[in-house]
C-alpha cells in the first residue's frame, strides 16, 4: 500500500522537482542492526515432522527385523516341534529385508536432512 502512495506522489510532482536516482530495485534486503547475518526463516512443520519421524522409522524397521526373526522361528518351532529349512530361510530373508529398510531409511533421511 505504501509503495502506491509513493509512486502517486512522484507522479504528481513536476519533473524538475524529482532528483535523478537509479531505478528502484525490486529486491528487499533484511539488514541487521548489529551487522550480523540476517535470521533464517523458520523451517516448515513438514520438515520438523521428517526430522522427528525418520530416525524412529529406521528404529522401527530394525526392531521389526529382530522380532520377525525371533517370533517367527519360535512360533514355528512351538507349532511343529521341528524346524524346516525353507521356513528358516524365509524368516531370515524377511528379517534381512527389514534390516536393509532400516539402514536405507536412516541413510536417506540423514542425506536429505543435510541438504535441507
Amino acid at each position: 500500500m505504501f509503495h502506491k502512495n509513493v509512486l502517486s506522489s512522484f507522479r504528481s510532482a513536476s519533473p524538475q522537482q524529482i532528483p535523478a536516482s537509479p531505478p528502484p530495485s525490486n529486491r528487499i534486503a533484511l539488514v541487521s542492526s548489529t551487522g550480523g547475518v540476517p535470521p533464517q526463516k523458520k523451517p516448515s512443520p513438514l520438515f520438523d515432522l521428517i526430522c522427528i519421524a525418520a530416525p524412529r522409522c529406521s528404529s522401527f524397521f530394525a526392531e521389526a527385523a529382530v522380532l520377525v526373526l525371533v517370533l517367527a522361528l519360535l512360533d514355528r518351532f512351538m507349532l511343529k516341534g521341528r524346524m524346516e529349512l525353507s521356513w528358516v530361510v524365509s524368516a531370515f530373508t524377511i528379517s534381512l529385508t527389514l534390516l536393509a529398510a532400516s539402514i536405507f531409511t536412516d541413510f536417506s533421511s540423514r542425506r536429505w536432512l543435510q541438504r535441507h
